[in-house]
């Protein structure tokens, strides 16, 4: 499938008023908002590529209408995937979409089943978004690699993703980071251990205390070993059976 987006940029410069560097710094703040656009056109230009072969089965084959129009029956308790590939156009609806380039707002087509009479949108499904996603995967991606680095506030601020400090929250506590470091660390591995504990505020405004140990690996990199709330150390020490990741258990505990 190829096609072609077209988007205008108008400019108006000073002449002999304008350097190089006011250029590339402005074209670098329209940087996410040209691509956002960019990604608007192509996506509208793919659902009407998409609507035309579903309704238009007369010239375009099963071969060419494959993968397209996959849908659920309608009032189907098991939800079972229907076997119409033919659709009637029913008009649009609005959706809202957060990407790393900031939010995809643009009206989708809309397909009514011949054989079921389900509504969907057949762009949705070859994107594999799910009917009521509000976000991208990237942005998920993104979040929860950046957040390693920084605070939740400072990669908000640092960066140009529209979203609020509890999305944040709810997206690295939901995403499976702690599944990659489930593997069991050799003592021979660590060069050194150490922990710290801060306070942290609980519902309702009570206090609490979170403490984190991590290892330093001999080539000198940081190695989780466990976080812990309202547990007290010799718990701690329990939980992470520190006789298995160090020799000298009474390095950190005493």
């Amino acid at each position: 499938m190829k096609r072609c987006v077209s988007i205008t940029c108008d400019f108006d410069l000073a002449i002999g008023k304008v350097n190089l560097n006011e250029i590339v710094y402005r074209l670098k703040e329209l940087r996410d908002s040209l691509m956002l656009q960019i990604l608007k056109q192509t996506l509208a230009a793919y659902d009407d590529l998409i609507m035309d072969r579903l309704t238009r089965t007369k010239i375009y084959p099963s071969k060419m209408r494959k993968g397209l129009g996959r849908h659920v029956r309608k009032d189907d308790a098991e939800e079972r995937f229907c076997r119409g590939r033919k659709v009637y156009r029913r008009g649009y609806r609005n959706r809202k979409i957060k990407t790393v380039l900031g939010v995809l707002d643009m009206g989708m087509r809309r397909a009514e089943c011949l054989t079921c009479g389900s509504r969907y949108s057949p762009l949705l499904n070859v994107l594999q978004v799910a009917p009521y996603c509000r976000k991208e995967t990237n942005i998920e991606r993104e979040i929860t690699e950046a957040v390693i680095d920084t605070n939740y506030r400072r990669l908000i601020e640092g960066r140009s993703i529209d979203i609020s400090l509890g999305g944040v929250h709810n997206i690295v506590v939901g995403s499976d980071i702690d599944k990659a470091f489930q593997d069991r660390i050799p003592a021979e591995d660590l060069s050194g251990i150490m922990a710290d504990g801060t306070g942290v505020k609980q519902h309702k405004g009570s206090k609490g205390e979170l403490r984190t140990i991590i290892g330093i690996s001999q080539q000198g990199r940081v190695v989780p070993l466990g976080s812990f709330v309202n547990t007290s150390w010799p718990e701690c020490q329990a939980n992470l059976e520190m006789s298995y990741f160090y020799q000298n258990r009474n390095v950190l505990f005493g």
